[in-house]
């Protein structure tokens, strides 16, 4: 009976594939010194009287920036953290939507921040910090009784962005949160910042794909994001899948349509995945999902169910923003 691995933050990003094992973190020994390459590597914050106009495209939107936002909201936990880890925690004026604790390397410059509220704010209480911009992590945050659309901010000179991967436009990529690093540093006008974090991410990418070889057999892996009934998992086009993928894995679900999908449990049984991916949120936690899987017994003809091969990741880990990593 194997280990349970737990991966915890953005770990998911560093995960290796290694034989029918279970995922493993094979970024063990590289993370332990890379924040502190990556800290380093990063320039003094560029002065803003250099800024420079800059149009940026996002989601089907053009804007064009002729200063830096000065008052800037971030909406979801990993818009928050990428413009901490940037810095740029002066230009805000309010946070919503953390699922974990922050980052703990950024905890600090988030005590700066005002916290809007424990998920979305109201359109009111938002309007009411008179942003300039809103780094939404997902398009619902523009819904009617939250933000607005888009468009609609614009009539009140308020600049919008949103996760690169959690457009719902495309297939989502690893590139994706690089765009968005180098985006908001454009946008904040500390270019340079974001290139030189964005390139030890890639350095960091390299060194753990230098410990797994293209021809290690794969694994098959089941996301269990929630509920029971008719569960909840990573589709074929969403970042999650992405991540798995980087990672050398095989989404069971990777051929359903969208970011995340229901499916039925027949078919995971028919799929029989060698891992399963538990997500730890408030709605679904990690505990409730394993208790629900060993009392299962429509669900015990899954190998990785008999041999417990679990990896436990917050569902925030999933999302674009920055990584870390821990090794147990």
């Amino acid at each position: 009976m194997r280990k349970q691995q737990q991966v915890t933050r953005r770990g998911i990003m560093t995960l290796g594939v290694l034989g029918t094992g279970g995922l493993l973190l094979a970024a063990c020994g590289v993370g332990a010194t890379q924040s502190a390459k990556t800290e380093a590597a990063l320039p003094e914050k560029e002065a803003e009287s250099a800024f420079a106009p800059v149009t940026i495209e996002n989601c089907g939107l053009s804007l064009t920036y002729d200063q830096p936002p000065q008052r800037a909201v971030a909406m979801a936990q990993h818009a928050t953290e990428v413009m901490l880890t940037l810095g740029l925690q002066d230009h805000m004026v309010g946070t919503a939507y953390l699922e974990d604790p922050i980052l703990p390397d950024l905890a600090d410059a988030y005590q700066q921040i005002p916290v809007l509220s424990e998920l979305y704010p109201s359109r009111e209480v938002f309007l009411g910090v008179e942003p300039d911009f809103l780094y939404a992590g997902w398009v619902s945050a523009f819904r009617d009784e939250v933000a607005g659309p888009r468009e609609a901010l614009l009539e009140l000179n308020i600049n919008s962005y949103v996760a690169q991967a959690n457009c719902l436009e495309r297939k989502a990529t690893i590139e994706d949160v690089f765009v968005d690093f180098l985006s908001i540093g454009k946008i904040f006008g500390v270019p340079d910042r974001a290139e030189a974090y964005v390139a030890g991410i890639r350095e960091r990418l390299a060194e753990i794909h230098a410990k797994t070889q293209p021809a290690d057999p794969k694994v098959t892996v089941f996301v269990f994001d929630s509920d029971n009934e008719a569960p909840y998992t990573a589709a074929g086009t969403g970042i999650v899948n992405a991540l798995l993928e980087e990672a050398g894995g095989i989404n069971i679900f990777a051929d359903v349509e969208g970011d995340f999908a229901t499916v039925n449990w027949e078919s995971v049984i028919e799929r029989d995945p060698d891992v399963i991916v538990l997500h730890d949120a408030t709605w679904s936690t990690a505990n409730e999902k394993r208790e629900f899987l060993a009392n299962s017994e429509a669900l015990a003809s899954i190998k990785a169910i008999q041999d417990q091969r679990y990896v436990v990741v917050p569902f925030t880990a999933t999302q674009p923003g920055p990584p870390q990593y821990r090794c147990n």
